[in-house]
């Protein structure tokens, strides 16, 4: 499994929309609204929660 996070804010295209998504057997792309490039800047605790629900 992969797991793709996208900031709705960030310069890069969402993976979902540009394609990437389809290189992927198994994944899961999760947008973060109010946040950039940098998840575990702007929204520290949704990241990391998120990162270890993964895990």
């Amino acid at each position: 499994p992969t797991l793709l996070l996208y900031g709705a804010d960030s310069w890069a295209s969402n993976p979902e929309g540009d394609g990437r998504l389809d290189h992927f057997a198994n994944a899961e792309v999760i947008e973060f609204e109010n946040a950039g490039h940098w998840l575990h800047h702007d929204q520290f605790d949704r990241f990391m929660t998120t990162i270890r629900d993964f895990l």
